[in-house]
């Protein structure tokens, strides 16, 4: 089924300490992606559940938590969710070996990322 969440990011004040309270609490597992800082969390086996990130906070806003929803086509879910009042964020862009992204505001004022081509293949690690 298409627009339904497939990834979360934590953004955090301190993404080391939330990388080492998510796997001292609940037994997650991380890798860090290339030299970013980006954690990619692996929080159960494939099926159950979805996977995510732990990231820095923007400098524009504080600690929060960001879903991404797949879409079968990127502009008509932007399309879609403005015709619905939503916002669109960014700009479109391309995700080396995952997909194309975007982020969108709904008009409660929550901020969501739409996903085309998302597949669960983390990078390789370096």
């Amino acid at each position: 089924m298409p627009n339904r969440p497939v990834h979360f990011e934590f953004y955090s004040a301190d993404p080391a300490a939330s990388v080492e309270f998510f796997t001292r609490a609940f037994g997650w597992k991380f890798q860090r992606w290339d030299d970013n800082p980006y954690w990619l969390a692996f929080t159960g086996p494939e099926g159950d559940g979805i996977d995510g990130a732990v990231a820095p906070v923007p400098e524009d806003r504080g600690p929060h938590t960001m879903n991404t929803l797949a879409v079968d086509n990127l502009e008509e879910a932007a399309a879609a969710a403005e015709r619905a009042g939503g916002v669109r964020i960014t700009d479109a862009i391309d995700i080396t070996g995952v997909g194309r992204w975007m982020q969108i505001r709904e008009p409660g004022g929550n901020i969501f990322g739409l996903m085309q081509g998302y597949h669960a293949e983390p990078p390789a690690a370096t």
